[in-house]
């Protein structure tokens, strides 16, 4: 048997759905779909084992000076760093120390995506770092209707909360720029277009969104030849995912 990336990648994606699955399970619909620290724990602990060792993650805040943020889910830092507080997953750091930022929402219509699209947006503001990953990871299952989708993939209407959210991280320096949900969306902040793309890959959306946040963490530690010699595993469409391409928001 060759090697196959495709289906790596996959498999992954399919074992990050069997783990939050199993506790589903465990827990009952009714209150999986209530907002709940398990879901951060269980992203947090399925990046513990395929990012770098070097690379912290954590949930807390972000401090600078006087100002804090609001709580973050995830906060991916560096732990070479001097660090405001930590005890085990929960710290308070620097902004020089973030590399990356990840907010978890369950089951969330337009509206509440937009509003934590808007959050993160404000959280991006303490960190000036370049290549500073910010994003929004939906596990989208509704307590009562585990097919329910917050309907990402239907182009964001003119003047909705959604679209406004999208254009307010086009303004923004380190405003979101990776969304992902259940329905096989992927979302894309494309810098020098200014440009948000959706993209439909089904069963690659997931993996896609952990292998740009491998992206971002590279050119932070400035492991860029790694990072070349890996591309074509960590994005296994060959002909590249503009084929999947659904909708844009341009800067305005």
């Amino acid at each position: 048997m060759n090697p196959n990336s495709l289906e790596y990648q996959k498999s992954i994606a399919r074992e990050f759905n069997a783990t939050k699955d199993r506790i589903r399970y465990l827990i009952g619909s009714t209150h999986w779909g209530e907002e709940g620290r398990y879901k951060e724990v269980i992203l947090m602990n399925f990046l513990k084992r395929f990012l770098p060792d070097n690379v912290g993650i954590g949930t807390g805040f972000i401090k600078e000076g006087e100002n804090i943020s609001t709580q973050i889910d995830i906060i991916i830092y560096d732990p070479q760093m001097p660090a405001y507080f930590k005890e085990n997953d929960f710290i308070i750091v620097k902004p020089e120390s973030v590399m990356g930022i990840i907010e978890v929402k369950s089951n969330p219509d337009r509206n509440r995506i937009a509003e934590a699209v808007f959050k993160a947006n404000q959280a991006g503001e303490f960190i000036q770092n370049d290549s500073m990953f910010n994003g929004l990871f939906i596990f989208g299952d509704a307590s009562k209707n585990q097919n329910y989708s917050p309907k990402i993939l239907e182009k964001p209407r003119e003047g909705g909360e959604f679209r406004k959210s999208l254009l307010n991280a086009l303004s923004k320096e380190n405003g979101v720029n990776h969304i992902v949900s259940n329905d096989g969306a992927f979302l894309k902040k494309w810098e020098k277009e200014g440009s948000f793309n959706c993209y439909e890959i089904k069963e690659l959306a997931t993996t896609y969104f952990f292998s740009n946040l491998m992206v971002h963490l590279n050119k932070r530690k400035k492991m860029t030849a790694i990072l070349n010699n890996m591309h074509q595993h960590l994005f296994p469409i060959r002909e590249g995912k503009t084929q999947f391409f659904k909708w844009e928001v341009r800067k305005q």
